[in-house]
């Protein structure tokens, strides 16, 4: 080969290099290549500057903002999160770094799930003056996709599980609502726009309190106890309840737990000004607190809901509402006892027995 052709060669070889690298695909930068060796996004995250964190995936979205000593939900009327969710997240983000380019080919931003319109998860979050806003897409458990916003470079990234960074607003929130002393509880009311009302109401009753050794001279009195039975009206008229199915009852409606928060403004579609069952809850003190089911959100399968012991309007599970606030009068009243002749000899019919021969054939 002459010294012309080996030129030639060589020119050709490097065009052929030029022509992938600059319009093979866009990927010839290419999967896996390094850009400079791992980097880890966020190292010196402090939790103390931290004051924003947004994420949001395909349907739902969680924006926290530091409020004092405490977090709130933005986006939810400034609902209080958990302090520490809040420290979890940023521990999670801490650890989040990237491995070389996956691809700078715009259009597999879709598929890879990093592009403006379709993504994974959105995170952005404010810390001390600076910002950051960036997609992370799923190749698996371990495996992510990271492209800064309007940038045109997706990366390999690990370092932490898609699922530590939820977007899932319950899983922020301390899903308790009520906080009442079941045993503080008089009176119990129930209202449905569609059944009858159930009426419970607590009788007192104060006895001294048994002791195992009779009283001696200069013995203090015995104490006092309280004991309280509930009745329920039946008719204008009160019928003794089961103990167990009204503590039952009280006890959930007592400590109810939300499926999430909503906000504080009231809106006509949570159905609160026509409810669909209130509960009113009276004291012994005679406080009266009230817990009102609004409409049913179908799609999530819950129900607006609002007590008067908060600010906040919620959502309640569905099975809450059929469990508590859809009891009938039948359902707190006590077992009736089957007849225990009948239950010894289910064969008995109460006809006296038969004599020997009668019935035989004559």
């Amino acid at each position: 080969m002459t010294r012309g052709n080996i030129v030639l060669a060589a020119l050709a070889a490097i065009q052929v290099v030029l022509i992938i690298v600059i319009g093979g695909g866009n990927d010839a930068v290419s999967e896996g290549a390094s850009t400079g060796g791992n980097v880890r996004l966020f190292r010196n995250l402090d939790a103390a500057t931290v004051s924003e964190i947004t994420i949001q995936n395909k349907s739902e979205k969680v924006a926290v903002k530091r409020d004092g000593d405490q977090w709130t939900l933005t986006n939810r009327g400034g609902y209080p999160a958990r302090a520490s969710k809040v420290t979890d997240t940023i521990d999670a983000l801490r650890k989040l770094y990237t491995l070389g380019v996956l691809t700078n080919d715009v259009k597999r931003f879709t598929d890879l799930e990093v592009a403006d319109d379709r993504y994974h998860l959105r995170i952005s979050l404010k810390h001390g003056d600076e910002t950051a806003d960036f997609y992370l897409g799923e190749r698996g458990s371990d495996k992510l996709v990271y492209r800064e916003a309007g940038g045109d470079v997706a990366l390999h990234a690990s370092g932490v599980k898609s699922w530590d960074l939820d977007a899932t607003t319950a899983s922020w929130v301390d899903s308790q609502y009520t906080n009442l002393e079941q045993d503080d509880v008089r009176r119990l009311n129930i209202t449905r726009k569609d059944g009858t009302p159930l009426e419970l109401v607590a009788k007192e009753t104060t006895k001294k309190a048994e002791t195992t050794e009779p009283p001696k001279d200069g013995d203090p009195k015995p104490a006092e106890i309280t004991e309280i039975t509930w009745h329920a009206i039946v008719d204008g008229k009160e019928q003794p309840a089961d103990k167990a199915k009204v503590t039952s009852m009280l006890s959930s409606l007592c400590k109810l737990y939300m499926a999430e928060p909503i906000g504080k403004d009231t809106k006509p579609e949570h159905g609160l000004d026509a409810p669909s069952a209130t509960a009113t809850l009276t004291l012994k003190d005679d406080q009266t607190i009230t817990l009102t089911v609004g409409a049913k959100r179908d799609a999530e399968n819950d129900w607006y809901f609002k007590a008067s012991t908060s600010e906040y309007v919620v959502t309640i599970r569905d099975y809450t509402v059929t469990d508590f606030f859809q009891k009938k009068v039948a359902d707190v009243l006590p077992e009736k006892k089957d007849d225990p002749e009948k239950k010894d000899d289910p064969n008995k019919t109460g006809a006296p027995p038969k004599k020997n021969g009668e019935g035989g054939k004559k």
